[in-house]
């Protein structure tokens, strides 16, 4: 099973294991999170229409499925073979951070009932914030679904971004020059994209495609903006180095997410200041004010202090440094596995003034 954040990523990301699936004849199921009908800029300039309403983008989305129904079968999938939840495109962050339990349900349920044996999802360090909201929302359904791991492999794969956590630990697939072409023909069907994008989306036929096998309790390293994370039992800490760089559109948020003490799912969101300051934490659902965090930098690096007691310990906690520059991030989320209660105290020394601080 492959499961896509839009129509398009399955021919950029996954044409070549697609066709190596067909050809040992496995069952295979393509599932796309949205319709990609959200993508303004080709539909204004192949429609000549400045100003596009609910109409215009339901259309848009019913192409970008025509679209991709006609790559997979370039690949040997059959519509049959296929699914589409709709979910709003370039809102999946939004979806995740305020109430995605009825989402993550949803894929739950579909991966269950299908039962795969190998399961391909986003990464959660895809620089597109589609593609790393949705992974976050995979993990979380596989976590509820699996409590003790899921019994499927389940492999992560990148399309947007150069993320060295990824890319420094994927394994490359094997690829013929044959599967090449085809993999090309399947970029080609996307003729939506290729308007805007033709040298960009062509240069994947011949990209290696990598995967990333998830493991029930993955290693947090640094990626992007955070360059440093420790999780403890009470508190999570961060250095930052934030380059600067022209025409970012928003300012700098920092997001976590988890299970509170209750199992609920709750995120909240800080912005990062430019000077040393006490920060507040509020849910990004009610808007409500729940708690204080320590920064001690600047607007170009700087340490964070969090305090966890909204958190239970024994879940997984997500981490995501949101900085965007158009449609993409500087990158995406960092998972920090549940804190074992027998484990013996981390010494550090760099951060301990802020673990008084923010503890105090």
């Amino acid at each position: 099973m492959l499961i896509a954040p839009h129509p398009d990523d399955e021919a950029l990301a996954c044409s070549i294991i697609l066709q190596h699936a067909v050809s040992a004849g496995a069952a295979i199921h393509v599932l796309y999170a949205t319709d990609g009908d959200d993508n303004p800029w080709p539909q204004r300039l192949l429609e000549r229409k400045w100003r596009l309403g609910a109409a215009d983008r339901r259309s848009w989305g019913k192409l970008r499925r025509a679209e991709a129904l006609a790559a997979l079968h370039i690949l040997g999938v059959g519509p049959a073979n296929t699914g589409f939840f709709a979910l709003p495109d370039q809102q999946l962050t939004h979806l995740l951070v305020t109430d995605c339990r009825s989402s993550f349900a949803r894929f739950a349920t579909f991966i269950n009932d299908w039962a795969p044996t190998h399961l391909l999802v986003p990464s959660i360090h895809d620089t597109h914030p589609d593609h790393s909201a949705l992974a976050v929302m995979l993990r979380l359904a596989l976590g509820k679904l699996y409590p003790d791991g899921p019994p499927m492999s389940v492999w992560a794969y990148t399309v947007h971004g150069k993320s060295r956590a990824f890319f420094d630990r994927a394994h490359t697939l094997r690829q013929s020059k044959t599967e090449i072409k085809v993999k090309e023909r399947a970029i080609r069907c996307h003729k939506t994209q290729l308007k805007l994008s033709r040298g960009r989306f062509l240069a994947y036929a011949t990209r290696p495609e990598r995967f990333l096998k998830l493991e029930p309790r993955e290693s947090t390293v640094g990626d992007g903006p955070i360059r440093w994370i420790l999780r403890e039992s009470h508190a999570l800490y961060l250095q930052l180095l934030l380059p600067a760089k022209p025409l970012r559109l928003t300012t700098t948020t920092l997001f976590v997410l988890g299970h509170d003490l209750t199992g609920r799912l709750r995120c909240v969101r800080a912005p990062v200041p430019v000077r040393p300051s006490v920060v507040e934490l509020v849910d990004c659902d009610s808007c409500e004010r729940l708690h204080l965090a320590q920064y001690r930098g600047d607007a170009f690096a700087g340490e964070f202090a969090i305090p966890l007691d909204l958190f239970s310990p024994a879940h997984a906690v997500f981490i995501k440094l949101e900085r965007r520059l158009w449609f993409f991030d500087e990158a995406g989320w960092l998972e920090t596995s549940p804190v074992i209660a027998d484990s013996p105290p981390t010494r550090m020394t760099r951060m301990e003034c802020l673990k008084a601080e923010v503890l105090s």
